[in-house]
């Protein structure tokens, strides 16, 4: 398994706003299919947030994603910037594979130089705490309760 940033294949941007949209389209239920293309869309530029990771295969086949954001909620638009979009394909859940594109991208965000980041999950708070994240607040957000949870760089060490 290896990651790639998203502007090495943006040809499969079609088939992760497919994959985004069927995760999480209860919880951005104002987007579309195009909208989540669109979103990844912005993580094309060589610098600067979102940035989009992908994570292949052995056979070079999508099997994952996760992005930094600058943000991630119509809510805390005050907090940035964001982990977002961890999603590994079905087939390939249960191989730690979520555990190493999260660790991917904080290592990403602490070689920029980000002091904390952000992120929000339905059911995944212990994973994340088990990473060192910490839970900002709870709150109801389009009709689910989601964790808003911290990563502290400076705390972390």
């Amino acid at each position: 398994m290896q990651l790639q940033n998203l502007t090495t294949c943006p040809d499969l941007i079609p088939t992760i706003a497919q994959w985004h949209f069927a995760e999480w389209h209860a919880l951005f239920p104002h987007k579309s299919v195009e909208d989540f293309a669109a979103d990844l869309r912005e993580s094309l530029q060589p610098d600067g947030l979102p940035q989009t990771w992908l994570l292949l295969d052995e056979q070079n086949q999508l099997a994952g994603t996760a992005s930094l954001l600058l943000s991630d909620m119509t809510t805390n638009q005050d907090l940035s910037p964001w982990l977002a979009n961890i999603y590994i394909h079905p087939l390939q859940r249960g191989k730690g594979l979520g555990k190493k594109v999260v660790l991917h991208v904080m290592n990403e965000a602490r070689q920029r130089d980000l002091t904390t980041l952000y992120l929000f999950t339905e059911d995944q708070q212990a994973f994340y705490e088990k990473l060192g994240w910490e839970l900002h607040h709870r709150e109801f957000y389009e009709n689910h309760w989601v964790a808003v949870m911290q990563y502290d760089f400076a705390l972390a060490g």
